[in-house]
């Protein structure tokens, strides 16, 4: 798990999901009221997608969170 402000100075915790199909998301979810976000993540395997987390600075953070997508939108695999 790592944690992130952004530029209005709201913080979100970011984690790594999986889900259905081998998929992992890396999930934003704001510090009080709000709408999460999710981002897909090309990972083998939960280790690597946690240590690709783990691995990200800020900017990545950032930058991942700007691509997210709201978390209550589906994808074509159903997620």
């Amino acid at each position: 798990m790592r944690e992130l402000t952004d530029n209005n100075q709201t913080r979100w915790r970011v984690e790594v999901l999986f889900a259905s199909y081998g998929a992992f998301y890396l999930i934003f979810s704001p510090d009080g009221a709000g709408e999460p976000f999710k981002l897909a993540i090309a990972a083998d395997s939960q280790r690597q997608a946690e240590q690709m987390l783990a691995a990200m600075d800020s900017e990545a953070l950032e930058a991942s969170l700007a691509q997210a997508t709201p978390f209550s939108e589906t994808t074509e695999l159903g997620f």
